[in-house]
């Protein structure tokens, strides 16, 4: 088993330059829709993206400040459905206080380790009337630097064992979960798999759909006014605004294949989401390029498939780890039928979780860690301390 050791981000220039190339060879769609739709990103703010990126984005500027963090590499062996050994990519950020907790953090889809970039120095900082932390924040495999699976079999349980074997490696033996949306499916099989080394999960996206004794009560109208309410808000997203998710879910080859060769494209795709579920929460054209060329950059194909294979595994059980729940509103974001969006009644939870801490917000949308810091760091705090 190989140790952790430094990495330092240095992407090749042949790589960059096809990118480059590409990029400006971007040919732009006919300006058909004029503003932001259900369709997706208008024609003319991606060219206008296009523009930016071919003109005054600096790669090399934004590399030399992804690598002011403390990267490492490591491989841990396979496991379960998944053989071969598993190479990780993570960012290590040791806090001063001794008494820090040792903190994993697990992003989602359309992100990597670097949707941690705002609260990690606030997590690790001390004097700060709470818990400091010993922050580690992986790229789930596929993603940023974290190489892609060579065979198949490598699901989010797989994920998480792996998770828990290179936090070992550091000297973890326990510590605590945080997650966000794919990377929650990972939180909760560790909560199975690896029950004793967790202290506690907390996240800021617990998805449930309402099961059919659920919907037979909505339709019978005995459901509260906040059940009937997230029904409805769940039918709106997985009618208009879900339609990515259940074509990585069923044709992941097919739409890899497309976007594994225009950065452009894997941008507006990978945009929409960002739009949709931010809040008010303006994304820079820097952002969006960073976040594009971090799947960009080893291809989006391994992150779009293992979407899938998250996605079809939401059977877990119902798990006694200390649990915290945020959930942060949508109330300002582009679509106001999605204002609710996702917040979970809290007896539904409750049904799948020993639930300890839970807090709502009108605002921080998909990406609190992005939009809110201050929010989402002070709930992570005050989750620790109900433990």
């Amino acid at each position: 088993m190989l140790l952790e050791r430094r990495f330092d981000i240095q992407v090749n220039k042949k790589l960059l330059k096809l990118t480059e190339r590409k990029v400006r060879d971007y040919r732009p769609s006919p300006n058909v829709i004029h503003g932001w739709s259900v369709e997706g990103p208008p024609p003319q703010a991606v060219a206008n993206l296009a523009q930016y990126w071919a003109t005054e984005y600096d790669w090399r500027a934004t590399e030399k400040e992804l690598n002011k963090q403390k990267h490492y590499a490591t491989t841990v062996p396979g496991n379960g459905n998944y053989s071969a050994p598993i190479p990780l990519h993570f960012v290590h950020e040791k806090s001063k206080a001794k008494d820090a907790i040792p903190l994993l953090l697990i992003h989602g889809w359309t992100s990597t380790h670097n949707e941690w970039s705002k609260v990690i120095k606030n997590l690790t900082a001390t004097g700060s009337g709470g818990a400091s932390f010993h922050v580690v924040a992986p790229d789930l495999p596929g993603y940023g630097f974290s190489p892609a699976p060579t065979q198949d079999g490598q699901g989010p349980r797989e994920v998480g064992r792996a998770f828990d074997a290179m936090m070992k490696q550091l000297g973890y033996d326990k510590y605590i979960v945080a997650s966000t949306d794919v990377g929650w499916v990972v939180g909760m099989w560790m909560a199975v798999d690896v029950r004793n080394s967790l202290i506690g999960h907390y996240t800021d996206f617990f998805f449930l759909l309402p099961t059919a004794e659920d919907q037979e009560r909505y339709s019978q109208r005995l459901t509260t006014l906040e059940e009937s309410e997230y029904i409805s808000v769940m039918s709106e997203w997985t009618s208009k605004h879900f339609g990515y998710a259940t074509i990585q879910t069923q044709k992941p080859q097919m739409v890899s294949v497309a976007l594994s060769d225009s950065p452009v494209g894997l941008a507006s795709w990978m945009w929409d989401l960002k739009y949709v579920g931010s809040d008010d929460y303006v994304i820079t054209f820097d952002e969006m390029i960073t976040d594009t060329m971090l799947m960009w950059i080893q291809e989006p194909v391994a992150a779009i498939r293992g979407y899938g294979l998250f996605s079809k595994a939401l059977n877990f059980p119902s798990t006694d780890v200390p649990t915290g729940v945020s959930q942060f509103g949508n109330l300002n974001g582009p679509f106001k039928e999605l204002a609710k969006f996702p917040l979970v009644p809290r007896p539904w939870i409750e049904r799948s979780a020993n639930l300890v801490f839970f807090n709502r917000h009108d605002k921080g949308g998909h990406f609190p860690a992005l939009a809110q810091p201050g929010l989402f760091v002070d709930d992570v705090r005050t989750f620790v301390s109900e433990l």
